[in-house]
């Protein structure tokens, strides 16, 4: 009688703090493959939509808090990382647990990790990007009433530095024109210059609201302050400023895609994935977007 051998059961795994669902056993074990390579302890924090965990905001804060310190070894620990943002005080807080608890604090971001991601990245002592990964710049979202969706602060904060811009240029324009139509000095023509130009940029100036204008100025600063912050003491303060204002206030739109290259062009420290990383996070980044996992990952043993 020949003996058949039993099939063999499907692995099962949990995550310590969230999962939107059963978690895929190839994103565990290339996980699990991951953390062994990487020689240090490693947490998930990978944001899908549709999720009660989709951001980073307060939920996600206290739920990370309230873990086991266990969870959170004194030698150093790595956080894997796909995130479209959320709440830049959240962020801060946590990237500053991370800090605190851990000697060493990695971050691992395969694919992307934006806004308020970006910020939390900030705070590890080693940032590895993954050949595809990019992160984001720091101009805050807010919610704009009139437009039904969110916008840039740096839209509002630009828009007057732009206004300013012109008006300058209009006022050397002017003046260069009517030197030279009219011949006249320049004591005489300066007064009628700054009339046109005044009148001219009155109706642009008189539509921002001053209070709004100055709400929106200080949301940039408390994002660029929270950057400072995490970089130093990796870097000297001149370069924690530097970097941080950059990723503030030089980017066109808050979807623009910030790659090792460009992190370097501006002093941001970055680290290459080995081969074999790499190969673990190519088998990762297929179930991104489709799972929200939070915490270390755990196989359950078999009833």
């Amino acid at each position: 009688m020949t003996q058949q051998n039993s099939p063999v059961s499907p692995k099962t795994f949990r995550a310590s703090i969230f999962q939107s669902g059963p978690i895929p056993e190839a994103f565990a074990t290339a996980v699990i493959g991951l953390e062994k390579s990487l020689s240090m302890p490693l947490w998930v924090l990978i944001q899908g939509r549709n999720s009660k965990m989709e951001s980073i905001d307060h939920n996600l804060w206290g739920a990370i808090l309230n873990s086991p310190l266990g969870d959170f070894p004194k030698c150093g620990v790595a956080l894997l990382l796909d995130s479209p943002g959320g709440n830049a005080k959240c962020a801060f807080q946590i990237a500053k647990f991370f800090k605190q608890q851990c000697e060493q604090f990695s971050v691992i971001i395969p694919r992307y990790a934006k806004s308020a991601a970006t910020l939390l990245s900030l705070g590890a002592t080693n940032l590895y990007l993954g050949k595809m990964a990019e992160l984001g710049p720091l101009d805050v979202q807010v919610f704009d009433p009139d437009r039904e969706g969110h916008a840039s602060a740096l839209d509002e904060v630009q828009a007057l530095e732009r206004l300013q811009a012109f008006s300058l240029e209009a006022f050397d324009r002017t003046m260069l024109l009517l030197v030279g139509k009219t011949g006249k000095k320049v004591e005489t023509l300066l007064p009628m210059t700054l009339k046109y130009v005044t009148d001219l940029m009155r109706p642009l100036l008189e539509k921002i609201d001053a209070v709004h204008y100055t709400q929106m100025s200080r949301a940039l600063k408390v994002a660029e302050e929270y950057a400072i912050r995490l970089l130093q003491p990796k870097y000297t303060k001149a370069q924690a400023e530097k970097i941080a204002r950059h990723l503030v206030e030089k980017y066109p739109e808050h979807g623009f895609v910030i790659d090792a290259g460009e992190a370097s062009s501006f002093g941001l420290e970055t680290s290459p994935l080995s081969v074999e990383q790499e190969e673990f996070v190519s088998k990762i980044i297929p179930f991104l977007g489709r799972l929200c996992i939070v915490g270390r990952l755990s196989e359950v043993p078999n009833a």
